[in-house]
């Protein structure tokens, strides 16, 4: 095995299967994969919701991999072949399309300076962050030259990946996914597609982070970039079009499915503050005696009551996003422009 980068150190294993090929697997310990599994099962649902017929000659799909929670601290992922962390290829290919402009380390110090200092307002802020998007323009563009050589195939790959993008962007919001930052997205090297990983902010905890996350999904300048010349304008906002109508379509089957999950007992429902209390009352529970019994029972009633509240809330919030209230086009809008808006973007985490 090798180490991955990380807090909590990921294993990539190779073991040798009886198919005689070598597979690649990431062992994660320390780190609770059950919500990135359920996630994963709604992905998979998503997918077939969209493959309607009226949406199979041009599918939207999303990219999903296996997921195996062991314990409630360990699992193994599936490793996805022939991709590479967005953050990863802008560090090694910034140095070749950007060497008149500060590195992104650079940047990111200068962002975060203004974050630090207490008495920055939202303006100064903001005029940081252009500044910084002045220096750094966007470069993502170069991945399709670079791998794409035939321009059918660039034609074919960019399109792969604007559709790839919709499909993430929708399915995040809908399920309230967090923590997009760059080394939390993939993108293939063959298909261009987008693969999203570590999914263990969801269902809008990132509003509940230090600083908060105040965008409906990561549709930012780079991302843009490699979409072409009209931008958000014709492939992406249609396609975004096409994901939100299949997810309203089949509403009802997706709250069904997040009300089972309610239920299942390997799932945790529960908000960042009320997690780490619960920990703290769960180590409580183990110190007591057996003639404290009625009072550890008292203890994980209460606790089974905030879960069920906190599932509940989830189920409901998506369960409005997939409602008629607003059309389809005026909601793809309404989070297109909050996704952009340089104001919100400016007072999010600066390594986002």
């Amino acid at each position: 095995y090798t180490l991955a980068g990380g807090v909590n150190l990921p294993k990539i294993t190779r073991l040798l299967g009886d198919d005689g090929w070598r597979h690649k697997q990431l062992v994660k310990g320390r780190d609770d994969l059950r919500q990135d599994a359920v996630i994963q099962q709604l992905f998979a649902l998503f997918n077939r919701c969209m493959r309607g017929p009226a949406r199979a000659a041009r599918p939207l799909r999303l990219r999903t991999y296996q997921v195996v929670p062991l314990t409630p601290r360990a699992g193994l992922l599936q490793w996805v072949d022939n991709t590479v962390p967005l953050g990863t290829w802008f560090r090694t290919h910034e140095a070749a399309y950007r060497p008149h402009s500060p590195t992104s380390v650079q940047l990111r110090a200068t962002v975060h300076a203004v974050h630090r200092d207490a008495a920055a307002d939202a303006s100064r802020r903001r005029a940081v962050f252009d500044r910084v998007c002045e220096q750094a323009p966007p470069i993502f563009r170069f991945f399709f030259f670079e791998n794409f050589a035939a321009p059918s195939c660039w034609y074919a790959r960019r399109d792969a990946y604007i559709r790839s993008a919709a499909a993430a962007s929708i399915a995040g919001w809908v399920l309230g996914i967090g923590d997009r930052h760059l080394q939390n997205i993939l993108v293939d090297h063959r298909s261009a597609e987008l693969v999203h990983i570590d999914l263990g902010i969801a269902f809008d905890l990132g509003r509940l982070l230090p600083i908060p996350e105040l965008v409906p999904f990561r549709l930012t300048r780079e991302l843009v970039d490699g979409m072409g010349l009209l931008g958000l304008d014709a492939t992406f906002r249609h396609a975004c079009h096409a994901a939100l109508h299949a997810m309203r379509d089949n509403a009802r089957v997706v709250s069904t499915i997040l009300n089972v999950l309610k239920v299942d007992p390997l799932y945790m429902w529960s908000l960042i503050p009320q997690r780490l209390d619960k920990i703290n009352r769960s180590a409580s529970m183990a110190a007591v005696t057996d003639s404290d019994a009625d009072t550890a029972d008292a203890v994980t009633a209460t606790v089974a009551t905030e879960e069920n509240q906190e599932a509940a809330r989830s189920i409901m919030h998506v369960s409005q996003r997939l409602s008629a209230t607003i059309s389809v086009e005026g909601q793809v809008s309404e989070l297109i422009q909050q996704a952009t808006d340089p104001n919100l973007l400016s007072r999010m985490f600066e390594g986002w």
